[in-house]
């Protein structure tokens, strides 16, 4: 009866355990679109720089909206992506690098008119 006994915690304790480990989370938006996505917030975050107040509070929204519908997220999916990504600094980094490299491009072609589509 005692060894049934310490059996069946054993068990329990086990499966009580093996719960608490978190499973990795993998990115829920792939990182093409990631990066896309970044840009544009980074680009809208720059157009807010001049804005105040409500005004500011109310583009902002604005935006951010427009940049999920646009990309086919919501806030939701976005947040949960980032947090994933604070996990692995240097995955983030290598990630900001590509998402900068998307806005000079796309800021030297809003310059140069031979290069719009």
């Amino acid at each position: 009866m005692r060894y049934a006994i310490l059996l069946l915690l054993a068990c329990c304790l086990s499966l009580f355990f093996s719960g608490c480990e978190t499973p990795e989370e993998k990115p829920r938006i792939s990182e093409e679109k990631l990066i896309d996505v970044l840009a544009d917030v980074h680009i809208a975050e720059a157009a807010l720089q001049a804005l105040r107040g409500q005004t500011k509070d109310s583009m902002s929204q604005t935006y951010y909206q427009q940049i999920y519908t646009i990309h086919g997220i919501d806030s939701v999916e976005m947040q949960q992506t980032l947090e994933a990504m604070r996990e692995k600094p240097e995955e983030m980094k290598a990630l900001y690098d590509k998402v900068m490299e998307r806005v000079e491009k796309l800021n030297a072609k809003s310059k140069d008119p031979e290069e719009r589509d």
